[in-house]
């Protein structure tokens, strides 16, 4: 038994669990008095077949309607129903009770009248409070008229008539008159405590909202400054690093154009007709002005590309182009540089298909991942380079056969002027993957990658067919979805 009210009231609290704490104790509350009526009903049928009273069957068939009524509530309160399930186990309990008695007295002459107005008076209290608690307000003054009229007329059909004596007719006449009054005390005070419960609990609820409101908002903003905090110290980080990084990258063309240029005014200065050994000094301090000049101007140009993609909104020039025309020019690009071409291109593009795209950023981002091929792998290994479509637009593929990524440093890949752990003396400046995601987000893009240590990379940059150009700030990029062992 203890296991099965347990369930019982577990299946109610299912039912009324997103309701208020004040709804949920109502619910529990009128169940339990449903099931101690329920309980009340056999053991009533017993005793009445016990002590064989008069009209049993009407009496037992009463009993069985109010159980009927009592299964009403339960399966309103199940069902959610809070208020009219109060309202039925009400009305059953008055109609049960004043039936009841008024088959009783239109059949039989009681024995004791004043015995049973003290239990019409005792029951008619009970209900009285079960329809202030749990039924609506009009359920409420319906059983209080009812029980009003039940009183007044047992009092007037049975007790007026019947033969009493002097102390009998006076307690009977006292407990219809105070009876009446005091069961009217008791329905008007109910009500309005059970109105003033309702407020407190109305305004308690809604100051539980405007509390949870408060600590959304509060946690919200507490998100909101960690973000803000964070980003605060990544920014400070970038800062930190760019100052280092341009404090000795810049430094270090810059001092070679110095020396070399300060060597080419002397050579002019002491010698106007140079030898053959002068004039090859002079070329080879040339050669080492244009390499300065020529790391400077990439490391500047970087620098531009990242901020430019970072502001870039309607700017950007979309264009329907063929992704393997560009690519096929990005691929002559290095290969023309180089005495033998190490980077081997593989269309799989249909012929005429064509995507939207900024074909300065797609140039851009597949240029940094090839030269970081070519520039972490050995002289003599190729860069393999797969342009193909894809069901929702095309895709890049990069190969190469290098050092490969430590797994350590896979995480942090994409952050500007970040630089693997292995790179050893392989100068950069840590711009070139930023670049690639920058250029990759701004076409709704995504990039995968797979490496492992001394056993190369790749890269696949994955395009939309179709891109609209972002609205204010380009969003920060996305981080990488596949990383190898």
């Amino acid at each position: 038994m203890p296991k099965l009210l347990s369930q019982f009231f577990d299946r109610l609290n299912l039912v009324y669990g997103d309701r208020s704490f004040f709804v949920r104790l109502k619910a529990r509350l009128l169940a339990t008095v449903t099931l101690l009526v329920l309980a009340f009903v056999p053991l009533n049928i017993a005793k009445i077949v016990w002590i064989e009273a008069p009209v049993i069957v009407p009496r037992v068939g009463i009993n069985l309607i109010l159980a009927a009524g009592c299964v009403l509530c339960l399966w309103s309160l199940f069902k959610g129903r809070l208020d009219r399930a109060g309202n039925r186990l009400a009305l059953t309990m008055t109609l049960a009770v004043h039936v009841m008695v008024l088959i009783v007295s239109n059949s039989t002459k009681a024995l004791e009248p004043l015995s049973t107005a003290y239990q019409i008076f005792a029951f008619d209290f009970v209900i009285l409070l079960v329809a202030i608690v749990f039924a609506a307000r009009w359920v409420a003054t319906v059983v209080f008229a009812m029980t009003a009229v039940g009183l007044g007329g047992f009092y007037i059909f049975m007790l007026r008539g019947a033969s009493l004596g002097p102390s009998v007719r006076y307690a009977a006449d006292t407990l219809m008159r105070d009876g009446l009054l005091s069961m009217g005390f008791v329905f008007v005070l109910g009500i309005a405590l059970v109105q003033m419960t309702e407020a407190a609990n109305q305004r308690s609820e809604e100051t539980l909202r405007h509390s949870d409101s408060m600590n959304k908002d509060l946690m919200r903003m507490e998100h909101q400054a960690r973000i803000l905090s964070e980003r605060r110290r990544e920014l400070l980080e970038i800062q930190r690093e760019f100052i280092s990084m341009v404090s000795h990258e810049f430094r270090t063309p810059l001092t070679t154009i110095q020396g070399a240029h300060f060597l080419l005014e002397k050579l002019h200065t002491e010698s106007p007709n140079p030898s053959r050994s002068v004039a090859e000094n002079a070329e080879k301090w040339l050669k080492l002005q244009a390499s300065g000049l020529k790391t400077l101007s990439k490391l500047v140009d970087q620098v531009l590309m990242l901020n430019r993609i970072d502001h870039m909104t309607g700017e950007a020039s979309l264009e329907q182009l063929s992704p393997a025309v560009v690519l096929v020019e990005t691929v002559a690009q290095f290969n023309n540089s180089m005495d033998s071409p190490r980077v081997v291109l593989q269309n799989d593009m249909p012929i005429g298909f064509t995507a939207s795209m900024d074909s300065r950023l797609v140039k851009a981002a597949t240029e940094n991942v090839i030269s970081n091929g070519l520039k972490y792998s050995g002289l003599d290994k190729p860069v393999q380079v797969r342009v193909y479509t894809e069901p929702d637009g095309w895709a890049v593929e990069v190969v190469d056969q290098g050092m490969g990524i430590p797994q350590e440093d896979q995480a942090m890949l994409f952050q500007p002027f970040f630089r693997a752990g292995n790179v050893g003396t392989v100068p950069g400046t840590g711009l070139g993957l930023a670049i690639v995601q920058r250029a990759v987000d701004f076409h709704a893009g995504r990039i995968e990658f797979e490496s492992s240590k001394n056993a190369g990379t790749s890269f696949r940059l994955h395009f939309p067919g179709t891109v609209r150009p972002p609205v204010g700030d380009a969003a920060p990029g996305l981080e990488p979805l596949v990383s190898g062992q």
